[in-house]
């Protein structure tokens, strides 16, 4: 690869710098765009998760349909609370949120 001239006089090392400035924005845009499209699909993929897990306990209990929210969420926290592999993975969870706050600096 040929090296690159430098630039010679006080115009010439203003338009390099013009342009490696230009360059800078159009990376900073960029990266920008990328940002927003990672955060859009994540949130497609979170949409997908909840439409796809709710339509799947809707269609065993086929009730929640018609319930208000706080009925459905009594209704998942009765059946969850009484389960005892999800009653071992929420308290478990429980103990990690009063502990986490202990472990971090």
């Amino acid at each position: 690869m040929p090296k690159k001239k430098l630039p010679q006089t006080i115009e010439e090392c203003n338009a390099e710098l013009e342009r490696t400035q230009k360059k800078i924005r159009q990376y900073e845009n960029r990266s920008k765009m990328l940002d927003r499209r990672l955060a859009i699909e994540k949130r497609k993929e979170r949409n997908h998760r909840l439409c796809s897990r709710g339509g799947f306990i809707e269609s065993i209990v086929p009730e929640l349909i018609t319930m208000t929210d706080d009925q459905r969420r009594r209704v998942i926290l009765f059946i969850a609370l009484r389960n005892p592999p999800a009653q071992a993975a929420t308290l478990s969870l429980r103990v990690m949120a009063r502990i986490s706050p202990l472990l971090t600096p």
